[in-house]
């Protein structure tokens, strides 16, 4: 009889397990076909009742996943910081190592790198003294394959941990996992300038998602193909491609993604010379992304409806239920007592009254002022957002008369177009910011940096940055940008001539509110000569900071100021 007990106890842990996994695994069958509204709805609801607590974490952060994907950062926070406390209580080393890849992802997500770092180390903490599950592993060094490519950009260290959770996910037929380390190890082959091992990676990839029903993941994947073509100069296959996952996109109602084909479109036809349907597509990306932030803006206003509607219903509600109290007791007492009631239920009606009046009067001025907020923020987004448009514009314009320019009006024209460029880097910064006052400098200046690896490229110069990340206002990160795209082109024309190893160095540190920027290069052609650029000491004054020209070794500028650490 006890073994009968004993296999009927199997039995029941084995289906129970088992509808555990396919609840989650549904639920990651929606994320991969992007319907994301649906998966909050079944998250949601099998929240309501789950038949464990690993159940409820395993729902906790997928649902939290969802609201990473849709950038609702706050409610994906709060699902998140749910699923750690339920972790916490149960004491499962195996769900504490989930969490810290997933919160690591959301933290890099969000470009907050130190954060995410933090996170993994935590999981590798674990990983030293606990054998974990192979589908948990894929996405750890996954993860830190991603980090070594955005963050510490060593090649060879993504390739390392790519192939790690590569093989790792072939081996357990994890699909997400297999897509995204291949996706990892092509991007590094197309750094390396390797185009067509890259491009051979990322058409696996291609055929992969459409046979797995991988839509998102089939378009994401198309964004890196186009950038390899086009990159490799394969510029009609590049547009090729990119006609088909624009429509692709579109029929999958994928409009983030469509707008970004759109402006690969734009460019391809721009670089092929033909600017009459450069334009055309242009004109209807711009049409796009109008729609997506009105969707965006219209989503705001109906969830604040809603949540406003509800606090309606609960209000009336309450009081109601106060009404149905105060009645019964009047109904149970003798006639002094029913007087009192009576008496009591006036006063607290009155109360009531007056309370949701005061509450109605002070939730419409709350309402009135967080629409306008909201209303605030969204323009001041847009007017960024249109302002890098036409920056891009701009851009555009100029590289294009920039092949029909003579070699000198070419170097005016460059110089002309990096510095349009450090600007529109900066309303890029912002739109993409909820803070419209203020950016990260070291995200800024390094996105300034990528617009200039081409020419370092070119001319055979090593960089060294080093820059501490902290919020500065956008009147001084646009001079700063400006500074440091001065001093980098003047080193690229004036400062190496006829050498073999050229260097610059740069370094921005803010220490108790003092900021510390200083430039230099190993340049011979100055040396021990006076030198002051009027650009450079026009931008000083702007910034009204002191600053110190060294032609010694090179060239070498610093400067500092006393600055309020945001």
């Amino acid at each position: 009889m006890k073994y009968f007990v004993f296999w009927i106890f199997i039995l029941y842990y084995q289906v129970n397990v088992s509808q555990t996994d396919s609840i989650i695994k549904f639920g990651q069958e929606l994320i991969y076909k992007n319907n994301l509204d649906q998966a909050v709805d079944f998250y949601q609801k099998h929240l309501i009742n789950p038949s464990s607590k690993k159940q409820e974490v395993n729902l906790l952060l997928g649902l939290a996943d969802v609201y990473k994907l849709k950038l609702d950062y706050k409610n994906a926070n709060d699902n998140y910081i749910k699923s750690f406390n339920v972790i916490k209580k149960l004491k499962d080393k195996q769900l504490e190592f989930l969490y810290y890849v997933k919160i690591a992802e959301f933290f890099r997500k969000r470009a907050k790198h130190n954060e995410a770092i933090q996170q993994l180390n935590k999981a590798s903490v674990i990983l030293k003294d606990t054998i974990i599950q192979d589908r948990l592993l894929v996405q750890y060094f996954n993860r830190k394959a991603a980090l070594f490519t955005e963050y510490y950009n060593i090649n060879d260290s993504t390739l390392y941990y790519s192939n790690k959770s590569l093989n790792l996910a072939k081996k357990i037929n994890d699909k997400d996992g297999i897509f995204y380390s291949l996706l990892e190890i092509s991007g590094v082959y197309e750094r390396k300038k390797d185009y067509n091992t890259s491009i051979q990676y990322i058409e696996e990839l291609i055929d992969f998602s459409k046979q797995n029903n991988m839509h998102q993941q089939e378009a994401d994947a198309y964004i890196s193909y186009i950038m390899a073509l086009a990159r490799s100069n394969q510029l009609n296959k590049a547009l090729a491609a990119a006609l088909y996952a624009a429509d692709f996109s579109k029929k999958n109602n994928f409009l983030y993604n469509q707008i970004i084909f759109l402006d690969n479109i734009q460019n391809l036809y721009f670089r092929l010379n033909d600017t009459e349907k450069a334009y055309q597509y242009l004109k209807q990306r711009l049409e796009l992304t109008t729609k997506y932030n009105e969707i965006k803006k219209e989503e705001l206003v109906i969830n604040l409806e809603t949540q406003y509607k509800l606090a309606d219903k609960e209000n009336q509600i309450k009081i109601n239920n106060l009404e149905i109290i105060n009645q019964k007791k009047a109904l149970a007492s003798n006639k002094v007592n029913l007087y009192i009631a009576l008496i009591l239920i006036v006063f607290v009606i009155g109360v009531a009254l007056l309370i949701a009046f005061l509450l109605k009067r002070s939730r419409n001025s709350n309402k009135q002022l967080q629409l306008l907020s909201k209303e605030n923020e969204f323009l001041l987004s847009e007017a960024n957002h249109r302002i890098n448009n036409n920056l891009q514009l701009v851009v555009i314009l100029i590289t294009n008369q920039l092949k029909k320019a003579s070699e000198a009006e070419g170097i005016q024209l460059k110089n002309i177009l990096t510095k349009v460029e450090a600007i529109s880097t900066l309303h890029k910064h912002l739109y993409k910011n909820d803070d419209k006052r203020s950016v990260d400098i070291s995200s800024y200046l390094r996105d300034v940096k990528v617009s200039f690896f081409d020419v370092f490229k070119e001319n055979d110069i090593s960089t060294n940055f080093d820059i501490t990340s902290f919020k500065i206002n956008t009147d001084q990160a646009m001079y700063l940008g400006l500074l440091l795209t001065e001093l980098l082109i003047n080193s690229i024309k004036h400062a190496f001539k006829q050498q073999d190893y050229k260097v610059i160095d740069f370094t921005l540190r803010l220490n108790n509110g003092l900021l510390l920027f200083r430039y230099s290069d190993n340049g011979i052609s100055v040396r021990n000569k006076f030198i002051k650029p009027k650009l450079v000491d026009k931008i000083c004054r702007q910034l009204e900071m002191n600053y110190d020209i060294s032609t010694d070794n090179g060239f070498t500028f610093s400067m500092s100021k006393k600055i309020n650490d945001e």
